[in-house]
């Protein structure tokens, strides 16, 4: 371990037997079990809060979560050389979610269930807090989703050199921006403004990042880490995004897919209105925005082939994905 690591170390009552790297971190084995050192790159202003939800969660059984611990002055935050910030954590010992474990993901979709009955009216803020911990609203996000696609079918247009990936985009840059451009006209008259209303009047609360990277299956309890981004918003995000990054991963399986909302409905039903928002947000071409949105912001003189790749996939899979939403949420 580093001298910066063993500096913070020493703001901590915990003794520390072993150390390794792991997640970007330092992993730590304690006399008090797992805990992971890192750099804080969070808001100050917000930790309480989601230290708040995951105590929440922890106190009703729902999973096991990775709340911060704190030091000898009573802080989460600790202290290093150059004002750089340190927290430490508690750390799940179980495996990461397998994609390929459909197990593990209809588990997972339960535990999201859960983690949804209880995130919810946790914090009781209003005014500017409340404003803070606010997620932004889908009509905003895919209406610059829209203009940032527009913007890079123009851009590429106007380049006299181009290169295997801008050539494909250009070629379905047409087809889809108008298929983003459908979903956002949908949204406005899908009820979302009424499942967002009641997001922020009834305080839901998502996770923010519920993907595979963020939940491990131990022998006994689940756990959940990294509730960092989490916020007041529709909490069909959460799922959606879920939901999205398997359904990527298993062209779209439309059996895995109904499997997979029977296992998140049987904890929590979902209305009418949220299965057509879902509908909404998976048919809307996120990948393709994504990859448009990593051209205009990275080196256009280099461009990686994986950026191709995927977006070939992501075209070769569409008449896949139209027909899981349409069948499973239609």
């Amino acid at each position: 371990m580093n001298e910066k690591a063993l500096q913070i170390l020493e703001q901590y009552e915990m003794k520390l037997l072993r150390s390794f790297g792991g997640r970007g971190a330092i992993m730590l084995e304690t006399d008090e079990g797992l805990k992971i050192l890192k750099e804080f790159a969070g808001s100050k202003t917000k930790l309480p809060y989601e230290q708040q939800l995951l105590e929440r969660l922890e106190k009703e059984g729902i999973c096991q979560v990775d709340r911060a611990i704190k030091n000898l002055e009573g802080e989460w935050i600790s202290a290093g050389e150059y004002d750089t910030c340190w927290i430490v954590k508690n750390w799940p010992t179980g495996k990461e979610c397998d994609t390929r474990n459909e197990e593990n993901l209809l588990k997972s979709m339960q535990v999201l269930a859960r983690i949804h009955s209880s995130a919810r009216g946790v914090w009781n803020v209003n005014g500017e807090m409340a404003c803070r911990l606010l997620g932004t609203d889908r009509r905003t996000e895919l209406e610059k989703h829209n203009r940032e696609l527009k913007r890079v079918q123009n851009f590429i247009r106007s380049k006299r050199r181009k290169g295997s990936f801008e050539l494909l985009f250009l070629k379905y840059a047409k087809e889809i921006l108008e298929e983003g451009q459908y979903a956002q006209r949908q949204l406005e008259s899908s009820g979302y403004e009424g499942l967002l209303k009641k997001a922020r009047e009834e305080e839901h609360i998502c996770h923010g990042e519920y993907i595979h990277h963020n939940i491990f299956m131990g022998h006994k309890e689940m756990a959940v880490v990294n509730f960092g981004r989490c916020e007041m918003n529709v909490q069909v995000n959460d799922l959606c995004l879920f939901l999205r990054k398997i359904m990527e991963k298993q062209r779209w399986n439309e059996g895995l897919a109904g499997r997979m909302l029977a296992a998140y409905e049987r904890e929590k039903p979902l209305s009418k209105v949220e299965r057509g928002y879902l509908a909404n947000c998976l048919s809307y071409p996120e990948k393709v925005w994504k990859l448009a949105h990593h051209y205009m912001n990275a080196n256009k003189a280099w461009i990686p082939e994986k950026s191709t790749e995927k977006l070939e996939v992501f075209l070769e899979q569409e008449g896949e994905r139209r027909r899981m939403i349409r069948r499973v949420l239609g």
